[in-house]
């Protein structure tokens, strides 16, 4: 399927004022779970009047694998066949223009502008390498280590500033954010800030509070001095949350993060920086 015109204008134009914006960035590839996040991070950059970026990473320990003399693939029919490095690089780069595709038409479907990258290297240091203070990276925590998960986001909120919108594996994006055909929202189950008595704390719950207003969402703050990351995850469940919001530096442990995602069943919006909440714009101004 080739690109349309408007397509690529899109694209081109998208690039070029790409680094003067903010963006909510994604690496994506070709499974069902990344479509589900990258339908969601559409619907966060329409609230927050971002610009949607796909970065496809070329898995560099792959193409180092498919090079190897005993390395070989087997098909589903069975039928065995030593692995090609160029023959690799061309199905990496099929996958790409596939998930190109798919960015181009969620974005369309949201409405936001959009652009798209690829890179090669390792995915979740490659997508966390080029991160500045005005992104928000989506991280899919199912597609890695704790471990390498924490690290990457420790680099993005710690060390670039960056704000990290973390998923862990089952957590229900559609009940969190609703579907695809409605509002982000409209069958949401409400947002909800971490705080630790902090002044960070104090711009994560404003930040919370405009979100939740600008998506349509009940709002709720829980109050965790005195209380871990797993407390919070029970009462983040027991709340019925749908999108948790926590300073990033609250955090002991790298892997404290994921942990949290997980056992809290929604996903975990990491601020790196305090954020000044954007004005709620009315109804008028969001049909301009």
């Amino acid at each position: 399927m080739m690109a349309t015109r408007d397509d690529r204008q899109s694209h081109a134009t998208a690039q070029t004022e790409d680094a003067d914006v903010t963006r909510i960035v994604i690496g994506l590839d070709t499974s069902f779970l990344t479509r589900e996040a990258l339908s969601m991070a559409a619907r966060l950059a329409a609230s927050m009047d971002a610009r949607l970026k796909g970065i496809f990473v070329e898995d560099e320990n792959l193409l180092a694998l498919s090079g190897l003399p005993f390395a070989c693939e087997v098909s589903f029919s069975g039928q065995v066949r030593e692995l090609d490095p160029e023959r690799m690089l061309r199905a990496m780069r099929a996958q790409a223009e596939s998930a190109r595709r798919v960015l181009a038409r969620v974005a369309a479907d949201a409405h936001v502008d959009w652009s798209f990258d690829v890179k090669r290297g390792r995915p979740l240091s490659s997508i966390a390498a080029s991160a500045n203070a005005d992104d928000t990276l989506v991280i899919r925590s199912a597609s890695a280590s704790a471990h390498e998960v924490g690290r990457t986001v420790r680099a993005a909120t710690l060390d670039a500033h960056a704000d990290v919108l973390l998923v862990a594996r089952g957590v229900g994006l559609k009940s969190a954010f609703g579907t695809a055909a409605a509002p982000m929202g409209m069958a949401g189950r409400g947002v909800a800030s971490v705080d630790e008595g902090s002044s960070m704390a104090e711009s994560c719950t404003a930040f919370a509070e405009t979100l939740a207003a600008r998506i349509g969402m009940p709002f709720r703050r829980l109050d965790a001095r005195g209380r871990s990351p797993a407390d919070i995850a029970t009462a983040a469940r027991a709340a019925g949350v749908g999108l948790l919001i926590v300073n990033a530096g609250w955090f002991g442990d790298d892997e404290d993060a994921a942990r949290l995602s997980a056992a809290a069943g929604c996903p975990i919006l990491l601020l790196g920086a305090e954020r000044e909440p954007r004005p709620v714009s009315s109804p008028a101004e969001k049909g301009d």
